[in-house]
């Protein structure tokens, strides 16, 4: 069972000592470990570069203590796979295997130390691929309980129309535009409803009024060094043309995330961490399971 009174530090491994984490892996309490993910990129105007690995180690962190004192949090890895976002300045990107070393050998540690129950918590779409394709060798090499999730996949359809309007807006067929209808998985109402709930100080204001007078321009007249992140991706004309170019697109989500508030921010990040602690769970689970008929 959680307990809510243990202060939210103490699923924090890099916030413990050394001797706390020997006495919580003796005693048998300590059984699985949770490795956020993410991001440091652009999401529009109004949210913070960091918001992928913010609201990855933040939904990992309440999972944590949903399952305290089972499950510790390990340091997170702030930058991931992002080259198709370099047009935005601010942007950092790492290449696939440099993300998949980083995480190659933070699982490795924490094996060594007995921890052998792992789950990545990833907080930016394009870190999921590369995690799904890699990680049952992985676990197959290491001898652990490992998996992989995006936090925000847990949620049914129905569940995010019901809290977000521009999902109601989709079904009931009032978003006019390509741009418009897939604009609401990113710097949207969705991810900035979240932030507001877990920590507005990354949300800054703005007005669509000031954004159009920016006159932002993500498909003409980019260095040959961004077109060399961005080519892999380009398809259907893409960024200058195709059915659903860069600018219409980047508008349309900065349109979508005035519809954001914390409420929806708290109702989302309660799905979230239900979520992610059941699938934590279900590895120390697994794990106990794998003891009990004497497994490896």
């Amino acid at each position: 069972m959680s307990d809510h009174s243990v202060h939210p530090d103490k699923v924090m491994l890099g916030e413990c000592t050394r001797r706390e984490i020997r006495e919580a892996l003796e005693s048998g309490k300590l059984k699985g470990a949770i490795i956020p993910i993410g991001a440091i990129e652009q999401h529009n105007e109004h949210l913070s570069l960091n918001l992928d690995i913010v609201l990855s180690t933040f939904i990992s962190q309440q999972a944590a203590l949903q399952l305290y004192p089972q499950v510790t949090v390990a340091p997170s890895c702030p930058v991931g796979y992002s080259p198709y976002h370099m047009a935005r300045k601010g942007t950092l990107t790492l290449r696939k295997e440099t993300l998949l070393a980083y995480l190659y050998d933070v699982i490795g540690s924490l094996k060594t130390h007995g921890i052998r129950a792992i789950l990545v918590v990833n907080g930016h779409g394009g870190n999921h691929g590369l995690l799904r394709e890699q990680l049952p060798s992985w676990q197959q090499e290491l001898g652990v309980v490992l998996d992989e999730v995006s936090y925000w996949t847990g949620i049914p359809d129905e569940e995010r129309g019901a809290i977000l309007q521009g999902y109601r807006d989709l079904d009931n067929g009032k978003l006019d535009t390509v741009a418009r209808q897939t604009a609401l998985n990113h710097a949207s109402e969705e991810e900035t409803s979240v932030m507001l709930a877990a920590s507005p100080k990354r949300v800054r204001s703005y007005t669509m009024e000031e954004y159009d007078r920016t006159g932002l321009d993500y498909a003409r007249d980019l260095s040959a060094e961004v077109r060399s992140y961005l080519e892999p991706f380009s398809k259907e004309g893409w960024p200058e043309g195709g059915p659903n170019p860069e600018n219409p697109r980047d508008r349309a989500r900065q349109e979508n995330a005035t519809l954001a508030t914390a409420e929806k921010g708290e109702a989302l990040i309660a799905i979230h961490t239900r979520f992610v602690a059941g699938k934590m769970q279900a590895l120390i689970d697994a794990l106990d399971q794998q003891h009990d008929t004497g497994g490896e």
